[in-house]
């Protein structure tokens, strides 16, 4: 397995054998890394301290345990940990342990000058109070300890790194335990060290707010310090390359699948860092502009980037409504200091800024708090797998099995989950030893972005659950209802949208999808779902309430574009091919008549004229003409034009009239013109006053 990485590489003319470290995109690679590691760990430790650690062979100690309190104490290194290639190391030194190293590595590297506090890293992410003081003392301390520990180590086997280290030390001048892990960024502060001051805020640099985590001593409970925590800025680099790769590779990419992207990386994101999240102003002001241009990249496919146009209903209404299904981490408030003293002190909060915004004054639910925090899913899991002892033990002691009643409860709590306990696999799972690593290293060889790294649904089970988020995101943008009326669904003439299925996509897609496509026809095959997306939003995607842009009439039918929507336009063409605008009037005609003729007595008609229409009538809009014309039997009393719903209409006893006209025309109508009775009424006062149209008599509607 090692002879394989001394293999040859070849990259169209290069070539280059690898001669020196590991390929982690070989098979087994986690394996032999992980192995070659533990060299390094007990050459770091040594073997009296790494025995101590671990334990006699036949009871190993729990992980950063040890056997009893005279073996932790009697060596400096208390606590040792590596993760793949990072070494996190707890030293704790008496006062001539600390003054005999420094000097030991002040006589090897003298520093007459002070100059080794220049170049010392520190944490420069927290406020300036809460970062490392570079006092002599510690510097040299810091400097002495990692001059130690790297002459430990032979440089033919590894070397440790300066510039990408960071050695924080907790002494009387510096209250603050500092370091990274995993990616994420700890503050450590115990309660003896925290100044009380809370300031006129609430919560002041001691407030226990959502993003830190009280550390208790197990034995009797006693709250000892508060775990501080930030989202480091490897990860948040990470995040927003892969919302650049989603973009960049978005090309002919239908517009759902853009927005699965988007989620899929934002729930791995907020689920891994959950309330470190919150705590990192650059980490919510990076999800507000990546999830703006998520939304501008859909827009762009459209040829518009109009506000008006896109609410928030369009992207976040869910799937089996039409929508995009998306989840939103931009509709918040941004905590913020006061820049001059948040830079030098955590002073807590002091105003709010708003991430995303829009027109409607809908609030769109904030996946966050729809992610129990880790603090809680620990807390939550000691309980319920306690909780699962105890009902394990009943049940044995009665000589049953555990049944599903019994621990409905507790089903998808704790970590890892209970019902991981209940799959099929749960025995082979138990021997799939180091499969956290194995899915760390598949970065380099499976050619996919994976945002669930970290965990697996067959070990961990999963550990979110986002089905309140859709039934309150529906709620907030107005209902099923209030989201429809948005959308083509009237013009559909389903009675009810409960048989609304938007999942399935139709059978010439699913049957195209397996055939040898060219680029061409896969792109062609890309733009029936974004389609199909655009004409059931067409509404509001066309509205007429639009501060630019010109009316433009459709060739062949009555419907009005406002602006430029190419995909719009062609799927509305398309529909209304072979004058169908023009057979669809026609075909209302003839209806009205034949209603007109089975009714001529009760509506006291004498005889139902249809007039002869013109070819272009239909959608010829500047000018009109009577469609029908009703002959009465006697006289009809007429009134002003007036609304459906107003109760005093004004009967004149000297217009009565035996002649009455109806003009048909259709209209295609949008989110913001829909109030037919108003528009009948001003169409019937321009076209009997203007001089282009010609009606039989003057009463009609």
């Amino acid at each position: 397995m090692s002879g394989k990485n001394n293999v040859n590489i070849n990259f169209k003319d290069m070539n280059h054998i690898n001669g020196y470290g590991i390929i982690r995109g070989l098979q087994f690679s986690s394996f032999i890394f992980q192995y070659y590691a533990l060299v390094v760990d007990l050459l770091v430790l040594g073997l009296t301290r790494a025995s101590d650690i671990a334990g006699p062979p036949r009871m190993p100690n729990e992980f950063m345990q040890f056997t009893d309190l005279a073996t932790e104490q009697r060596h400096p290194i208390r606590l040792y940990c590596r993760y793949v290639d990072q070494v996190h190391i707890l030293f704790r030194f008496t006062d001539e342990e600390a003054k005999d190293l420094i000097q030991r590595f002040l006589t090897e590297n003298p520093d007459p000058n002070n100059e080794n506090i220049v170049g010392y890293n520190n944490k420069k992410c927290w406020p300036r109070d809460c970062r490392m003081r570079r006092i002599k003392h510690d510097v040299n301390l810091g400097r002495a300890v990692f001059w130690e520990i790297q002459n430990r180590l032979p440089r033919s086997l590894a070397t440790m790194d300066w510039d990408t280290s960071f050695i924080s030390v907790y002494s009387k001048d510096n209250p603050n335990l500092l370091f990274n892990m995993c990616g994420f960024e700890v503050r450590i502060l115990p309660k003896i060290r925290q100044q009380m001051t809370v300031d006129a805020g609430g919560l002041g640099s001691t407030g226990h707010g959502e993003a830190c985590w009280k550390l208790q001593n197990e034995r009797n409970k006693e709250l000892t310090a508060t775990a501080y925590l930030r989202v480091d800025d490897d990860g948040m680099k990470k995040f927003e390359n892969r919302v650049r790769q989603v973009l960049m590779a978005s090309g002919s990419v239908t517009f759902t699948k853009i927005a699965n992207k988007w989620n899929t990386c934002l729930i791995g994101l907020m689920t891994y860092y959950r309330e470190a999240v919150i705590h990192t102003e650059n980490l919510l002001d990076l999800l507000v502009k990546c999830e703006n241009k998520i939304q501008t990249r859909i827009k762009i496919g459209l040829n518009s980037k109009m506000p008006s146009r896109f609410p928030p209903v369009v992207f976040y209404t869910p799937k089996e409504l039409g929508g995009l299904g998306m989840l939103s981490m931009g509709h918040i408030l941004i905590p913020q200091s006061d820049l001059r003293v948040s830079r030098q002190t955590d002073s807590g909060i002091t105003h709010f800024r708003a991430g995303m915004s829009h027109d409607s004054d809908q609030l769109i639910p904030n996946l966050y708090r729809y992610i129990q925090s880790w603090e809680s899913e620990f807390l939550d899991s000691q309980r319920v797998w306690a909780e699962y002892a105890l009902k394990r033990q009943e049940a044995q002691a009665q000589n049953r099995r555990l049944t599903l009643e019994d621990l409905e409860d507790a089903w998808d709590r704790g970590i890892p989950r209970i019902n991981t306990l209940f799959q099929k696999e749960r025995h082979t799972l138990a021997y799939d030893k180091g499969w956290r690593v194995r899915m760390e290293f598949k970065q380099y060889h499976v050619n996919r972005n994976n945002p669930f790294w970290w965990t697996h649904q067959r070990h961990d089970g999963k550990l979110w659950n986002l089905n309140n988020y859709r039934t309150d995101m529906i709620q907030a943008l107005g209902g099923v209802e209030g989201i429809l009326e948005h959308t083509l669904f009237k013009g559909t003439y389903f009675p009810t949208w409960e048989g609304l299925f938007w999942e399935k996509a139709s059978g010439f897609e699913e049957s195209m999808r397996f055939k040898k496509l060219t680029n061409a026809q896969k792109s062609g095959l890309n733009q029936i779902p974004n389609r199909r997306f655009t004409l059931w939003w067409s509404p509001t995607i066309n509205r007429a309430n639009v501060y630019v842009g010109f009316q433009v009439q459709l060739d062949l039918t009555g419907i009005f574009m406002h602006g430029k929507i190419p995909t719009l336009k062609i799927s509305l063409i398309q529909i209304f091919r072979a004058h169908l605008w023009q057979k669809i009037h026609e075909s209302i005609v003839m209806d009205m008549c034949q209603v007109f003729d089975q009714e001529l007595d009760a509506l006291e008609i004498d005889t139902v004229q249809k007039e002869t229409i013109h070819p272009r009538k239909s959608y010829k809009m500047n000018s009109s003409c009577a469609d029908v014309l009703l002959f009465a039997s006697y006289k009809w009393n007429v009134s002003k034009p007036s609304l459906l719903t107003e109760p005093r209409d004004n009967f004149d006893a000297q217009t009565k009239t035996t002649k009455y006209w109806l003009d048909i025309q259709l209209r295609w109508g949008d989110y913001d013109s829909h109030d037919i009775e108003r528009y009948a009424r001003a169409k019937f006062l321009d076209y009997t006053t203007d001089n282009m149209s010609i009606y039989p008599s003057p009463t009609g509607c």
